[in-house]
């Protein structure tokens, strides 16, 4: 029993790192070598009302992507009252400078359907992200803050695979290509 508990150890602890990171990608720090995330806001209204919205946010590779990263500034009040924690502000910060910034500059595209209609937004996103949370302002009725945060508006997360590939014959082709240089 303890052989068959060390080979099964790591698988249980690697799914449970990352169920929990699934869990609410926000508290997701980048894994090692990770820095790059495909983050996805999408709204579901139903008789023209907000029923639904969901900030995704996943892990991607970087080293095959054509996109081009520029550094994006948001800045804008947070409305919280004035007893928040440092991580829960620093959460939902970065959630709203995360959906700010897609609404602004991401990918959207619109799908409806009877009376459903579904806005998505996407884009990526370099971590960490710069953030400064100042103190609370009444004045303002919350905290205001800013991000600097790396985006690429765009990215099609089912062509990463053929996008690969092509990088790979690329790159196969350049190395045949040298041997007779």
């Amino acid at each position: 029993m303890p052989q068959l508990y060390k080979k099964i150890s790591p698988w249980i602890i690697t799914a449970i790192l990352l169920l929990s990171a699934g869990v609410n990608p926000l508290y997701a720090k980048p894994f090692y070598g990770i820095t790059t995330y495909y983050i996805r806001f999408d709204m579901k209204s139903s008789n023209h009302k907000i029923s639904q919205d969901r900030l995704t946010m996943v892990p991607a590779e970087n080293d095959y992507r054509p996109e081009i990263f520029s550094r994006v500034f948001v800045s804008h009040v947070l409305a919280a009252g004035p007893w928040k924690s440092n991580h829960l502000l620093e959460k939902l910060v970065k959630r709203q400078a995360f959906i700010r910034i897609l609404e602004q500059k991401g990918l959207k595209s619109v799908h409806t359907m009877n009376n459903n209609t579904l806005i998505s937004y996407e884009g990526m996103v370099v971590t960490p992200v710069d953030m400064q949370i100042g103190p609370y302002d009444e004045n303002l009725g919350g905290y205001p803050y800013t991000a600097h945060i790396d985006f690429a508006p765009l990215a099609f997360p089912d062509e990463w695979e053929s996008l690969r590939q092509k990088f790979k014959i690329k790159e196969i082709l350049n190395d045949f290509f040298l041997l007779f240089k």
